[in-house]
């Protein structure tokens, strides 16, 4: 079975900075990050894929994990069969804590691995939140991306993490569109503000990715709207 198609799409200030919460206001008022929204509603696309970083913004309080009381099945568990929009994390290590099985409407899905304990296990199901069991001791995207399709039966996901995680997507051969807010602010906050891609590991000897324009806008305020769909190299 294939994999959903993937859309990037990100808002960044000129020279690839990611916070919006760092830039000014552009003219007329509005804020930068404020046009993230709307355009990616503009695709249709009822789910959203994040790294563990991005989908911490979105858990509940910490708390300690409850012994289960009764043994954890396992395998898969999606909670909502039926639900009509996903935000969807990853989550190796088992971190998060969601007390909830939405955000903002839409049903939680956590891409986990092996290591997730019974205890962690238990308490997604009694949140009500899906979860994939995606690789032995890391998630392996690929097989998140297939099981994503079998499980959900999702055929496109917008992706709209932080820099590392857009740059595995990227880095891994998975991204398929990139959709570019570009405001006309500079960042300048160097290495430590993240940016569009960040791959993390030791550069490759070439470029990860060559890119064809799809269309582009020029929306309010200088800032300009670009998608492209993305090569890997080929022309």
């Amino acid at each position: 079975m294939p994999r959903p198609h993937i859309i990037c799409h990100m808002c960044t200030s000129i020279d690839g900075k990611i916070l919006g919460s760092r830039w000014f206001k552009l003219p007329g008022g509005k804020a930068g990050a404020m046009l993230f929204e709307p355009t990616a509603a503009s695709f249709g696309i009822g789910a959203w894929l994040v790294g563990t970083t991005t989908m911490k913004e979105f858990q509940g309080h910490p708390m300690k994990l409850a012994k289960p009381q009764s043994p954890v099945p396992g395998g898969d568990f999606v909670a909502n069969p039926k639900a009509k929009s996903h935000a969807i994390g990853v989550d190796a290590r088992a971190v998060l804590r969601f007390q909830k099985s939405e955000v903002a409407g839409d049903h939680v899905v956590l891409l986990i691995s092996q290591r997730a304990s019974a205890a962690y296990r238990a308490h997604l199901r009694k949140a009500g939140a899906s979860y994939l069991i995606c690789g032995k001791s890391k998630v392996d995207l690929p097989l998140a991306l297939h099981k994503i399709r079998q499980k959900l039966g999702l055929t496109k996901l917008m992706l709209q993490g932080g820099g590392r995680f857009n740059g595995s997507m990227l880095r891994a051969g998975l991204v398929d569109e990139i959709s570019h807010i570009v405001v006309p602010i500079v960042d300048g906050g160097g290495p430590t503000i993240p940016g569009l891609f960040d791959a993390p590991g030791q550069p490759k000897p070439h470029a990860i990715a060559s890119l064809r324009e799809i269309s582009h806008k020029k929306l309010k305020g200088g800032v300009h709207w670009y998608r492209y769909r993305v090569g890997y190299g080929k022309a």
